[in-house]
């Protein structure tokens, strides 16, 4: 029987790196995203993928995606990667600013979960969360974004304690910052560059994709079958100063 893994912002970053290790190890990545033309080309680079549009925040499209996984194989993963991110003062901030993160990075986390438990209870699957260092300390004008990513780690290990009983594992992994085209962004629109990034770190660089994805797979395998309700830093020593 085919296994497959649901990878909601499965099309670019650390979801594009997750599906690119799983598809080496045999597993089909069904490769979630809103923007089909990047889809696409995820899919092509991907081994055995399927790309289907998918915005998170909305009931009907995860039912649709996780529906479309399930006729093709048991899912045996969902990984949360889905996610925005933004800066700014906390006073600066408008309502449609704060809706907006948390309707992506926590609220679609969950509606995408909660369709996808009763195949993974089938599957006896697992779950991670790509969470932030943002997640486990305070940054800068990240008081927003820190506290979706803060809400989405209570809720992956409070979920951890729900599904036990049914042999579902889930568990968060924490990166700091990642060498992807969400980061690309992120110093375009707010300044600062990578080589100034570098010396934050113990480990003096940023980080890959792949070295998430390595973390995210090893979480989805039988060699973590012991491990659940963890988070697990990624992030070159950065939260351990």
């Amino acid at each position: 029987m085919i296994q497959t893994v649901i990878i909601s912002g499965g099309t670019s970053g650390i979801g594009l790196a997750a599906a690119e290790i799983l598809a080496g190890e045999g597993i089909r990545p069904i490769l979630l995203g809103r923007n089909e033309e990047r889809g696409k080309a995820a899919q092509d680079k991907v081994p055995g993928s399927l790309y289907i549009p998918c915005d998170v925040t909305k009931k009907e499209d995860c039912e649709r995606a996780v529906k479309a996984a399930s006729s093709i194989g048991n899912i045996k993963g969902l990984v949360l990667s889905a996610g925005i991110y933004t800066e700014g003062l906390l006073e600066n901030t408008t309502d449609e600013e704060i809706q907006k993160l948390f309707e992506t990075n926590v609220f679609g986390a969950m509606k995408l979960t909660r369709e996808a438990i009763p195949f993974l209870r089938s599957a006896k699957g697992s779950i991670v969360a790509v969470a932030s260092d943002a997640a486990m300390r305070g940054n800068v004008q990240c008081s927003l974004y820190g506290a979706t990513k803060g809400a989405l780690t209570s809720f992956i290990r409070s979920l951890a304690l729900e599904m036990a009983v049914d042999g579902i594992r889930a568990n968060v992994v924490s990166p700091g910052d990642i060498d992807t085209p969400l980061l690309d962004r992120q110093l375009k629109e707010y300044g600062g560059n990578k080589e100034e990034m570098r010396e934050w770190y113990p480990l003096d660089r940023i980080g890959k994709a792949a070295e998430v994805g390595e973390v995210i797979a090893f979480l989805l395998s039988e060699k973590a079958s012991f491990i659940t309700g963890a988070i697990v830093p990624v992030d070159g020593g950065l939260t351990d100063w």
